[in-house]
């Protein structure tokens, strides 16, 4: 799970590992620290792990789609966090040869049981396996606009609460951009191997009150809306040049454009109006991206998504959990419950059964 927010926002992940009786991973920034999560952790009584995010690099590997500046520049303001918190969960799940791995959001609510082990099921025959959000949809800024505009949004899988097969040699990774799940699983979205299992509630936020935001996340936008238009006709997602994004880059003006013109006539006028404040914004990033950027971001993916690849196949096997923390070098706050304990003196001789 990783988290950035109070750690009374973890309530329903550390209730939802209490009833599970499924160890929980914590990555914590900013406005939480390990030692709050280990003390929720321990009061619940479950298996629990959680780090503060290095300040460096602990992966041993750097994406070219995060040091180039230019790609960067893009994205003005974006934090890295989200998509190196996720990769760290991968990792430790490669190092400790998990086969199975749940990432959650702390932001999303009401998840079961046996949502649990619906998402674990559907790994037999699939690669992700999703819950998807509904009673507060998980979209971008431009997409809540559009829905409250009266257009028709969609939702899609998201990384806010799937399952993910790890022991395979195509694993990919979150590269750092807005939609870093897109990318992610975009091979599983292109052979329609995502199982939607049920669905989530996602916390309410207001879309609109930055609109900032909607300028952070308008290149990730365009590029996996782009890709992801190939399959609505059966072209390849790979098979796009600057052509392509020269076309869809136009596309993208006129969507902006109904967005902001449908607004106008919403019944809810001080949202809108909002709305429309966080559109221009995404409007005019939008004019700051040009089709080589979103080829150049194509390209370096592809070549970060190899060496990735082959990172994951020289990390060595870890006996434990804390052999994987101890390679990376991370010295994580831990919580186990009272009765594993026993049970693991019992098994180890320490305690009489």
């Amino acid at each position: 799970m990783p988290t950035y927010r109070p750690v009374r926002r973890l309530r329903s992940c550390i209730d939802l590992a209490q009833r599970t009786n499924v160890p929980l991973i914590v990555v914590c920034s900013k406005e939480v620290r390990q030692n709050e999560v280990i003390k929720r952790a321990a009061r619940a009584n479950i298996e629990a792990f959680a780090f503060d995010l290095p300040p460096d690099n602990r992966l041993g590997i750097d994406f070219a789609t995060s040091d180039d500046e230019e790609l960067s520049a893009a994205s003005p303001g974006w934090n890295r966090d989200l998509s190196m918190k996720r990769n760290l969960g991968l990792v430790l799940a490669r190092l400790c040869g998990w086969k199975k791995l749940m990432f959650l959001d702390d932001d999303i609510l009401d998840v079961s049981k046996d949502d649990v082990l619906a998402l674990a099921a559907a790994l037999e025959d699939h690669s992700v396996s999703a819950l998807i959000p509904k009673e507060f949809p998980d979209n971008s800024v431009v997409c809540h606009a559009h829905r409250l505009g009266g257009g028709k949004q969609d939702v899609f899988a998201s990384a806010s609460g799937i399952g993910v097969q790890c022991d395979r040699d195509e694993l990919a990774f979150f590269p750092n951009v807005y939609n870093e799940d897109w990318f992610f699983f975009a091979d599983e979205a292109s052979r329609h191997r995502i199982a939607k299992v049920g669905e989530s509630r996602q916390r309410k936020y207001n879309p609109y009150d930055n609109p900032r935001r909607a300028a952070r996340e308008e290149f990730g936008d365009l590029l996996a809306e782009g890709l992801y238009a190939r399959l609505d006709i059966n072209e390849g997602i790979w098979n796009v040049d600057t052509d392509y994004w020269r076309e869809f880059i136009k596309r993208r003006e006129e969507f902006h454009q109904s967005v902001a013109g449908a607004l106008s006539h919403t019944r809810h006028w001080y949202k809108a109006f909002r709305a429309r404040r966080s559109v221009r914004a995404a409007q005019d990033q939008l004019t700051r991206i040009t089709p080589e950027l979103c080829q150049k971001f194509v390209q370096r993916w592809q070549d970060d998504r190899e060496r990735w690849r082959s990172y994951l196949a020289g990390l060595p096997p870890s006996d434990s959990i804390t052999a994987a923390f101890q390679y990376l070098k991370i010295e994580p706050a831990v919580s186990l419950p009272r009765k594993s304990v026993i049970h693991r003196q019992v098994r180890q001789g320490r305690v009489g059964g």
